[in-house]
């Protein structure tokens, strides 16, 4: 009988969700039924209560495991940019894993791109049309009504994984057109992409954005694909020697000569200069050490410690 008394109080204290707000919840947090409900039950059904329940509690969860795998070397990742409707100015940034798997997981997906997103509120591009951006004042930035800082440390205890912002980078301002790619992307939620490689490219000119726009972009590809060193300008005064590390000196990934010989053509067509900038390139897990494997009977040894 008792038993019997138990399972009943059970069903009547589940019976208590409201069933609108627990569908709501879940549309909200993306979390299981049974942590909707239980945060239903802890914050006696309001669902922005509940909310900010769940946030806490992922937030606890993801700095208990930060503190186990900080050490741990996060080689893997994704690439994610963000550009402005009018492609005057992008934000890219390369977020740290520990393995591909959970570099293709949406989640982790999703969290690059919102923070690449995020970056764009800051302005670090200055004259040059390119700018390195500080990590710290990147994480500082709202992503989903917490800090990325914070929504990292969630994504920890998620992902069971070592998670590091480790670099960003902004492109573009007044007088410039910019263009963004990202080479092996992988689909989050919500139209959210990251992947391998991602570049930014700055474009200044006085022409016609819609025009520059997806030219901005076929060298952001180019630059992604033929990893070139520097601009011209860059080169010259740097006197680095072979030309050919020289995006301008490059030949045009979509043809008609050089990327130096696009640009002409479209200075000739426009009836203005066009230049390039600036540019930057992201790689995933590059200058990154990663750890040696072990061979199948170290592990062992390892596992049986």
């Amino acid at each position: 009988m008792r038993r019997l008394g138990a399972s009943t109080q059970q069903r009547g204290y589940a019976a208590k969700v409201d069933m609108a707000a627990l569908k709501k919840l879940r549309q909200l947090s993306e979390v299981s039924i049974s942590r909707a409900k239980e945060a239903l039950q802890r914050t006696d059904g309001s669902v922005e209560q509940a909310l900010e329940w769940l946030q806490r509690d992922a937030l606890a969860a993801g700095a208990q495991k930060a503190a186990k795998v900080s050490g741990r070397v996060a080689a893997e990742g994704a690439v994610a940019v963000h550009s402005n409707a009018a492609n005057t100015a992008a934000t890219i940034v390369e977020l740290g894993c520990e393995t591909d798997f959970v570099a293709r997981n949406a989640a982790f997906v999703d969290l690059a791109a919102r923070i690449a997103q995020a970056g764009s509120a800051l302005d670090g591009a200055g004259s040059t049309g390119i700018g390195v951006l500080d990590t710290a004042a990147v994480a500082a930035q709202a992503v989903g009504g917490t800090s990325a800082a914070d929504a990292i440390t969630a994504a920890i205890g998620h992902l069971g994984e070592n998670v590091v912002l480790r670099r960003a980078a902004t492109a573009g301002g007044p007088g410039f057109v910019v263009g963004t790619y990202v080479h092996g992307a992988v689909a989050g939620s919500d139209g959210h992409r990251a992947g391998k490689i991602g570049a930014l490219v700055a474009l200044r000119s006085d022409g016609d954005r819609a025009e520059l726009a997806p030219f901005a972009q076929q060298l952001a590809q180019q630059v992604v694909g033929f990893a070139p060193r520097f601009t011209r300008a860059e080169w010259q005064k740097a006197q680095a020697g072979d030309e050919s590390a020289v995006l301008e000196a490059q030949p045009f990934l979509f043809g008609g000569g050089t990327v130096a010989d696009a640009l002409a053509q479209h200075t000739q067509r426009l009836g203005t200069p066009v230049d390039v900038a600036g540019f930057v390139r992201f790689e995933r897990g590059e200058g990154v050490e990663k750890p040696a494997q072990p061979d199948f009977a170290t592990e062992v040894r390892q596992q049986l410690k």
